[in-house]
């Protein structure tokens, strides 16, 4: 039909966007007019030098900071600052550089904390035990429940986080962060601590959460081999600015990123050796 051929299909937004980011700190620039898109089902990481301005580009995503200039997207909403209190909302989740955990509580506990932000009901009702309350409350625990399978916590569930070895609890709180089954799952180097074995472990449970839960995923990393291996795509800064954008292929042979990384100029086509 005439009208069908004449519709135009709506291009799908990305899970993440970042348009024209500035942002300084005492006239210092830590990121230079970045752009960046994730895909839906991605998993990008970010990659650079210390000091390049990663961390700084993840806490503006998570309303941490405030950029100068530009606007963050998720989907089809746009932020010029955007708000934490509607993280979870949005369906954004994040872990941390250094454990968030609460180390007096059992994985049990500090998983179902991934959902507090689902408490609706008053106090005083959940004190009564309405019936809104207590479907809440089951709803949460049973997700809870299925996340500490799904990464293989079920014989840690009720031990306190804080006696757990340190690969561990790097996956109570992948696991807190996950609950809550978020479209966007933000790893500030998840990785960082953990042995060869649990890093390997670790990233297949990365993997997994893309598979099994279709979340986005981006993550900030220094270990190379664990970047090129995982990454659907990859995103080089250095001094604030994005200088490299592609699969871990292209990237490992870019010039730029190798000169970054390196600090020479190379006289032959090398890659990065990963």
């Amino acid at each position: 039909m005439e009208g069908d051929a004449e519709r135009t299909v709506r291009p799908v937004r990305p899970a993440l966007g970042l348009s024209n980011i500035s942002l300084t700190f005492g006239g210092v620039a830590a990121l230079r007019e970045v752009d960046l898109e994730v895909a839906q089902g991605e998993i990008l990481a970010v990659i650079g030098p210390n000091g390049a301005g990663k961390s700084s580009l993840l806490n503006i995503v998570t309303g941490l900071y405030r950029p100068d200039r530009g606007e963050v997207w998720f989907g089809e909403h746009s932020f010029r600052e955007v708000p934490t209190s509607k993280l979870a909302a949005l369906g954004v989740a994040r872990t941390f550089q250094n454990l968030a955990l609460f180390k007096g509580l059992s994985v049990f506990d500090n998983v179902l904390m991934g959902l507090a932000h689902r408490v609706r009901t008053g106090l005083l009702r959940q004190i009564v035990g309405s019936p809104l309350a207590r479907r809440i409350e089951a709803e949460n625990r049973a997700a809870a429940e299925d996340v500490i399978g799904f990464l293989h916590l079920t014989e840690v569930r009720d031990r306190l986080a804080g006696t757990l070895p340190y690969g561990v609890q790097k996956r109570v709180e992948l696991a807190r962060a996950l609950v809550a089954r978020p479209k966007l799952l933000l790893l500030d180097e998840p990785f960082a601590g953990v042995t060869l074995t649990e890093k390997r472990e670790l990233s297949q449970h990365v993997r997994n959460a893309r598979d099994s839960f279709g979340a986005t995923i981006v993550l900030i990393e220094h270990d190379i081999g664990i970047v090129m291996g995982l990454s659907d795509r990859v995103a080089v800064l250095d001094y604030g600015r994005k200088i490299a954008d592609g699969t871990p292929d292209q990237v490992s042979a870019d010039r730029a990123v190798i000169d970054a990384y390196l600090g020479v100029t190379h006289e032959d086509e090398t890659e990065l050796a990963i």
